[in-house]
């Protein structure tokens, strides 16, 4: 009988503890300051799609109130040139994005507001609120002009990726297998100047490893990597390695971990690649993904039911879930020695799949109930989801 007792009364307790915690969870996320650094939802919008709704992507307004989302960087996507006249149309690319961001805010003035400086964070909360921040991916959008970069800061942009796959005319990217600049070149050098002086946020996702070490040595003010992981847990070029971490910490920066899951695993990335290509060549299709593009629709369609279905088994295999993203911003503290070198940057709508557990932007409280049960405190919280970013956006934007 005594034995029974006691399992009743642990059933009880167990019982009482559950709602108590899922209110823990839900109070927590509420109150702090929720932001996402890096998302591609507005070429869905310049798509037509009405982001004031559920949609099946990955952004929306319902998605960002539901996740408690309270600061979101829409990124303007500016890819590398192929050619000499589409690095001349690169900064008109990136002004149609941004007059799309405009747009977007202006039509739902009810539930989004345009960030621009750090004293407008206070109204967000109280005006409940999306505050949507302007960022560049791509340094190719200045076209090697001053001039330009000052013109897009002018519009409101705060953050910009200095740039993509591969280099700009001033900086080696990640996805260059040799470099071009050693890091950065002299006009480079002059961009970073440049940011630091207007208040721009430097982004060195996408760069090269050197081009991350010229950036570090140069800037007087802290930099981000917007949307990148960590390379000890995952060996691709997109990812930082720990002495990377320990440098952005040493410069006050921080890493907004990236929810791609071939950025968290890097062998999922390489067994996807080769399923890619696989998938290709059964159903006659070319093997890069633009020229996949322009390919017979029907083929396409089949190609692309059957890669969804493969890469959701490849999930599961490699367990890309929640948990994954938590380990990933673990491993920023346990290198750094803290809590205040990193956050989010979940590449939503960038990405072609996301994690088990954050499907959209709607599930990003599974990150603060992973964190709580993982005996992480509120203070340590509140600055991962959104607190280390807001002290960068004031610290950047104060006069040299």
């Amino acid at each position: 009988m005594v034995h029974v007792f006691f399992s009743l009364l642990i059933l009880i307790h167990f019982l009482i503890a559950q709602p108590h915690q899922k209110m823990d969870v839900s109070l927590l996320h509420e109150n702090a300051f929720v932001a996402d650094l890096h998302c591609d939802a507005i070429y869905r919008y310049l798509r037509g799609i009405d982001l004031s709704k559920e949609t099946q992507g990955h952004v929306d307004i319902p998605k960002l109130r539901q996740g408690g989302v309270d600061l979101q960087v829409f990124a303007c996507f500016a890819p590398a040139p192929q050619n000499d006249m589409e690095k001349n149309q690169s900064a008109k690319n990136v002004l149609r994005q941004i007059d799309g961001v405009y747009r977007l805010i202006e039509g739902n003035k009810n539930f989004l507001s345009l960030v621009t400086s750090y004293d407008q964070i206070g109204q967000l909360k109280e005006e409940n609120k999306t505050g949507i921040m302007i960022g560049i991916e791509g340094g190719y959008a200045i076209e090697n002009d001053l001039a330009l970069l000052r013109d897009f800061y002018r519009l409101g942009v705060r953050i910009m990726t200095l740039t993509h796959w591969t280099h700009t005319d001033w900086a080696d990217a990640s996805g260059d297998s040799t470099t071009t600049f050693g890091g950065l070149n002299e006009f480079g050098v002059k961009v970073v100047q440049e940011m630091n002086r207007l208040g721009m946020i430097i982004d060195v996702s996408h760069v090269h490893d050197e081009t991350f070490w010229d950036v570090i040595n140069i800037s007087t003010k802290p930099i981000v990597a917007s949307h990148s992981c960590c390379r000890a847990l995952s060996k691709h070029h997109r990812n930082l390695s720990d002495e990377m971490l320990l440098a952005l910490a040493q410069n006050g920066g921080m890493i907004g971990i990236n929810f791609e899951p071939g950025y968290l695993n890097a062998e999922f990335w390489n067994e996807r690649d080769r399923l890619k290509k696989k998938l290709a060549e059964k159903f006659g299709l070319p093997r890069s993904r633009n020229e996949r593009r322009k390919a017979d629709p029907e083929k396409l369609k089949l190609f692309r039911q059957e890669l969804k279905t493969e890469t959701e088994r490849l999930k599961q295999k490699y367990q890309i879930d929640v948990k994954l993203v938590v380990d990933h911003i673990e491993h920023v503290i346990q290198v750094t020695g803290s809590a205040d070198y990193v956050g989010l940057g979940s590449d939503f709508d960038g990405i072609s799949t996301t994690p088990i557990g954050l499907e959209n932007a709607a599930a990003i409280p599974n990150i603060t109930k992973e964190l709580l049960k993982r005996g992480y405190d509120k203070d340590d919280i509140e600055k991962i989801l959104g607190k280390n970013f807001l002290r960068i956006f004031k610290e950047v934007g104060s006069p040299l």
